[in-house]
This record gives C-alpha cells, sequence and structure tokens, in this order.
C-alpha cells in the first residue's frame, strides 16, 4: 500500500488529523504560570510571607552567605530553623533581630 492510499475511515500516518471544532477568528490566549516563591501573588493569610533562604536573608543584611553560616555556628545571628535539610528564617525575626542590633549600639 502506497503512502497516500489509506483504508477507508482511516487516516493515514502524513495525513492532517481533522479539526474537532471549526476555526475561530478570536486568538487562543496562552497560559501563564508564576514562579510558587513569588511574592507577588495573593495568599489566603496575608500576614504570612514565604520564608527565607541564606541567599535571601544574605541580601537583607548585605553579608556573605558564609557569615550567615558563621553566626548560624556561633549562636550569634538571626535564629533560623531546618525544613528537612533547608535552612530558613521568617523574615519578621530577621526584622527584629537587625533592629535589636541598631537598639544595642
Amino acid at each position: 500500500m502506497s503512502r497516500n492510499e489509506n483504508q477507508p475511515g482511516q487516516p493515514g500516518l502524513w495525513d492532517d488529523p481533522e479539526p474537532s471544532e471549526p476555526a475561530t477568528d478570536r486568538p487562543r490566549r496562552r497560559r501563564t504560570f508564576t514562579s510558587v516563591a513569588s511574592d507577588t501573588r495573593p495568599t489566603a493569610r496575608p500576614e504570612v510571607a514565604r520564608l527565607w533562604t541564606v541567599d535571601d536573608v544574605s541580601t537583607f543584611l548585605g553579608v556573605p552567605k558564609a557569615t550567615i553560616y558563621g553566626w548560624r555556628t556561633a549562636g550569634k545571628g538571626p535564629k533560623g530553623f531546618r525544613v528537612g535539610k533547608h535552612l530558613r528564617w521568617h523574615p519578621r525575626t530577621v526584622f527584629e533581630w537587625s533592629l535589636r542590633l541598631e537598639d544595642e549600639q
């Protein structure tokens, strides 16, 4: 059987499938996806912010990540906690810690 000879009612491998819906003039909308970590997405409880990573704490305080790890080892930095094997901080804890530093000086 040649490439263009099909049995009745069966499309060939190279044939375009029949459209299931008639084409319309309006363009199709594309779905957009946002990152799970996005701070702009609406939340059910606005007072709950996402947890910070060591990169976030480092950026906020303007110090290297190694400094954050050193403070944690010495028990001096903002109090963080583990989520599984990952270190996390509540933003409020880091803010309050930095304000206490300012008050102590």
